[in-house]
């Protein structure tokens, strides 16, 4: 498949920010035993996250369903329009809409609906929507992009990603009555909620080297998924009925079955990246690694051995703005080249893992 470009690169958070310590030690204080909150305080590697909840006005407590105060899919627009005003982009030109979400601000239809008619996309647009893929999803919408050049489309394809999980969590901790390290599935549900931050990101992808701003290689994407026999079994959140009859979403997670998974998926990856563009690989100026929270991306960076001075901008962009989700790789690339990390002509490499399993990669800054 072709290289493809990147001409446009944004994220945008919603307007309610928050530190971790006003959150444990404020909002939820009642709520925590007091080493569920000096764990998170001090071993996540996260100083703020971005809510789409006014967390001041809601009850800490409580079976009744909360919606977030911002929706997504107003996101997606204003991010999408900002992405056609300054990129100098025409709805028409989009020939392709990829869209990934964590969560979906509806079960049906998918929003990729609701984003053709707002964003006054042509009606032959191609459209892609995936739903779930997690944390790994950055390079596979890359390959959809490529894929469609290789078939012979012509325009530009726009890519529109979310992180919008605080919804699941926060209904699922405001039923339990207090959360202690020895109740394990509000306290990793505690954790989910504490580290990720809702946010969007968008991209405008062409296979032309004009405007350019980032260019990928598609020969150097390598994905790993976990085939083992249990390995859908490590996490999954999922809708129940309560004693109430009472529709809610449940949570389930095996962390150090997760963090051992995405630790090997991702040294096999690096390993292909290191043996087939060795002199690229050794040039990297700075990898970006999931911002999964610090023992995930300690673990993670260790095993890849890549040592943690070209990982600095992860770690600042992980207690900046915690877990981005979805948008995390995207979020990366853009940092690098605003601030220059990287330089024009420099190359830089991507270490994505969640759920999904592993996505690697490497870019250079035009």
């Amino acid at each position: 498949m072709p290289a493809i470009n990147l001409s446009y690169l944004d994220v945008s958070f919603p307007k309610y920010s928050y530190t971790i310590k006003e959150i444990v030690d404020e909002i939820f204080s009642q709520k925590l035993d007091n080493d569920v909150r000096n764990y998170i305080k001090n071993h996540i590697g996260i100083e703020n996250v971005y809510k789409s909840f006014d967390l001041h006005k809601i009850s800490i407590n409580g079976s009744d369903y909360l919606r977030p105060d911002i929706l997504l899919n107003d996101m997606y627009v204003k991010i999408a329009k900002k992405a056609f005003k300054i990129s100098k982009t025409m709805p028409s030109e989009i020939s392709l809409l990829i869209m990934f979400n964590g969560n979906q601000q509806y079960v049906m239809p998918a929003p990729t609906l609701e984003m053709v008619s707002r964003l006054g996309l042509n009606k032959d647009v191609r459209t892609q929507n995936f739903q779930g893929m997690a944390c790994s999803s950055f390079s596979e919408a890359l390959q959809g992009a490529a894929g469609h050049f290789a078939i012979g489309k012509k325009g530009k394809v726009l890519l529109l990603q979310s992180q919008y999980s605080t919804e699941w969590y926060l209904n699922m901790i405001r039923r339990a009555k207090k959360i202690s390290m020895k109740d394990k599935k509000n306290f990793f549900a505690f954790i989910y909620f504490a580290i990720f931050s809702d946010v969007v990101g968008a991209a405008i992808i062409s296979n032309d080297d004009k405007d350019s701003l980032v260019k990928i290689d598609t020969e150097t994407i390598f994905s790993r998924k976990d085939t083992s026999r249990d390995s859908y079994k490590k996490a999954k959140v999922e809708l129940v009925s309560d004693k109430n009859h009472q529709m809610m979403f449940d949570f389930n997670l095996s962390p150090n079955l997760l963090k051992q998974s995405v630790g090997d998926l991702s040294e096999e990856n690096i390993s292909q990246i290191k043996t087939k563009f060795p002199t690229d690989f050794k040039n990297v100026k700075s990898w970006g690694f999931h911002t999964a929270g610090l023992s995930f991306v300690d673990y993670v960076r260790e095993k890849c051995n890549i040592d943690k001075e070209k990982a600095k901008l992860t770690y600042k962009l992980m207690k900046k703005t915690g877990n981005t989700g979805t948008v995390s790789s995207l979020q990366f690339i853009k940092e690098s080249v605003e601030k220059k990390v990287i330089k024009k002509g420099e190359t830089g490499g991507i270490v994505d893992f969640g759920w999904e399993g592993n996505d690697s990669f490497l870019y250079t800054v035009q």
